[in-house]
């Protein structure tokens, strides 16, 4: 075992592929420990946990550890950056709390907050390199980035929004609203997968500027995968729809000057009525299973 103390200045402090101990003290220390079941120990001022150069995703999980996919398990203490393996799809799970925490995550920024921690409060760090997110059992917001992301709400009423890329979204248990894309991406060239769960889900389609995924025909659309008669579609302000039935449930299309673009692949899961033909709705208008933005 490898026990390494740095400085009251800025370190770089790497251990070896057994276990070790890496202390920081003062200054914005950087922290590699590779293999083994490591602890690093940032000190005072702003440090890093690096695993750039792992070759393995790592998972960030409750209580300050992280999973080295087979290399080990590390505690951090006092770390206010962890960067994830190049390459990798590195993770953040909370689904191993014991139940008080709660996330806002936001991968577009690099920035992890873990609020509700007993006599702490809130803890925020930045995290780089990630692309996965698996939320606590209460109410999380969690935004990815311009990747290909997995985002799973797991428990509470979550807020899902996976921003650029194709991405896969699963509410899980809870009253959820899941946004495929966002308003800077609008879904352009994006096919993403969005899962509500058992409970009465929302699923974002649009916003006041408009319908997304409206601009790249049948090659972007949402595909949401479990449909229920307790589910809304928030649609776009200004647009005209038509939703077509057929084996697995129904397609969305917004149609402009007589041609359709597919919006939305939707499958069900119980019996959801349509509107007959082309049809709008207003901000706070509703229409069956469809909410105007």
């Amino acid at each position: 075992m490898a026990i390494v103390y740095g400085t009251n200045n800025s370190d770089f402090i790497s251990g070896n592929n057994s276990n070790n101990q890496l202390y920081g003290f003062g200054g914005n220390d950087t922290l590699r420990g590779f293999a083994g079941n490591d602890l690093l120990a940032g000190g005072t001022g702003f440090d890093t946990a690096d695993y750039s150069n792992l070759g393995r995703a790592i998972t960030v999980l409750p209580g300050g550890s992280v999973s080295k996919n087979g290399l080990g398990t590390d505690r951090l203490d006092s770390v206010e950056r962890i960067v994830g393996a190049f390459g990798q799809a590195n993770a953040i799970d909370g689904t191993g709390g014991r139940g008080f925490a709660w996330f806002n995550v936001n991968l577009g920024s690099n920035q992890l907050t873990v609020n509700g921690l007993p006599g702490i409060g809130s803890l925020s760090f930045t995290v780089q390199n990630f692309a996965n997110v698996r939320g606590t059992v209460n109410a999380d917001t969690i935004t990815g980035n311009s990747a290909g992301n997995f985002i799973d709400g797991w428990g509470g009423n979550d807020t899902l929004i996976g921003s650029g890329g194709n991405d896969a979204l699963v509410g899980n248990a809870g009253i959820d609203v899941l946004v495929g894309t966002d308003s800077l991406f609008r879904g352009n060239r994006e096919i993403d997968s969005l899962t509500g769960g058992t409970d009465a889900d929302g699923f974002v389609l649009g916003d006041r500027n408009g319908s997304y995924y409206r601009g790249g025909g049948f090659s972007d659309y949402a595909l949401i995968r479990d449909f229920s008669s307790n589910d809304l579609i928030q649609l776009g302000k200004g647009e005209v729809y038509q939703a077509q039935r057929d084996s697995a449930g129904f397609d969305l299309y917004v149609v402009r000057n007589g041609v359709r673009d597919l919006v939305a692949d939707v499958r069900t899961t119980s019996f959801v009525g349509l509107p007959a033909g082309t049809f709008s709705l207003a901000s706070g208008q509703r229409f069956g299973n469809f909410l105007g933005t």
